[in-house]
């Protein structure tokens, strides 16, 4: 079999013909592309079958009948690597990102978390999806598409499915919320046509957060001074009633409140498409 580049190999057959020197196994053996270009000598020794197959593109992995050149009896013909020229692109549009009101403070998030009654919220319901998905995706797009270029590549024909997640830091976003779960699904579909991969599918983002304790200790302070009052001079002015005779001005009220952690959660999803080379060598993806 004849596998060339056909300037490397025309350097070494001259090199053959001069000086006797072996042309490397290499030269003959290697296979630079998914697909080649059939060449013939053009001379009057081809036969007709191969002759109409000159310039046309076959594939590695799916020979002709006869085999690929230099395969059939006394073939003299060549394969020249194809190597077509693409535009690469990778494209991720988002969808269900929009939506929500104001948007929450600092204030608002510690005020759900006394007054919520553990009730969970979306992020869209602060106002902050728009915001936080930016952030991620300037965090993650080359990443992203780096690593679905990879699993297509493996791939090369047929559907598959790519997960991905892990923490994000959003503070500089919405210091309430945080270290914050981002993650998804990628499941598309590849197709190889002359060593360029089309890639498309679908994406299911999430976001899976709790707000549990805004200040660490599990509880709000109502008011300082009512505070020192009620867990100091309340219990100092009942003793001393009790050692009186008289009876206690009430319960003790601590002038403490516990909140409740509530779960901060949204989903979004989007859509990729892009073309790229399957050579990894070639491409600016992967």
């Amino acid at each position: 079999m004849t596998l060339i580049d056909p300037q490397e190999y025309r350097e070494a057959f001259a090199q053959y013909l001069r000086k006797g020197t072996p042309i490397r196994f290499e030269t003959k053996n290697t296979k630079p592309a998914t697909h080649y270009i059939w060449r013939t000598r053009r001379d009057g020794k081809v036969r007709l079958s191969h002759a109409e197959r000159e310039g046309h593109v076959f594939s590695w992995g799916a020979p002709p009948e006869g085999g690929h050149p230099g395969e059939d009896y006394g073939c003299r013909c060549t394969a020249e690597p194809y190597l077509p020229e693409a535009v690469e692109f990778m494209e991720i549009t988002l969808q269900g990102v929009s939506g929500g009101g104001r948007a929450w403070s600092s204030q608002d998030f510690v005020r759900h978390y006394y007054r919520g009654n553990g009730r969970g919220v979306t992020v869209r319901e602060t106002g902050h999806l728009p915001a936080i998905v930016d952030a991620y995706i300037a965090q993650v797009e080359k990443r992203l598409k780096d690593q679905i270029a990879t699993e297509a590549r493996n791939k090369r024909t047929g559907r598959f499915t790519y997960p991905f997640g892990r923490p994000y830091n959003t503070t500089s976003v919405v210091f309430s919320i945080g270290d914050t779960g981002i993650g998804g699904e990628f499941s598309g579909s590849v197709e190889e046509q002359h060593g360029v991969l089309n890639v498309e599918g679908s994406f299911e983002f999430y976001l899976r957060d709790e707000f549990a304790d805004p200040a660490d200790i599990g509880v709000e302070i109502i008011d300082p001074g009512e505070t020192i009052f009620e867990n100091i001079h309340r219990p100092l002015d009942n003793y001393l009633r009790g050692r009186t005779g008289l009876q206690p001005r009430g319960p003790q009220r601590l002038g403490l409140q516990t909140g409740e952690p509530y779960s901060i959660t949204d989903d979004w999803s989007g859509t990729l498409r892009g073309q790229i080379y399957l050579d990894p060598a070639r491409s600016a993806y992967g």
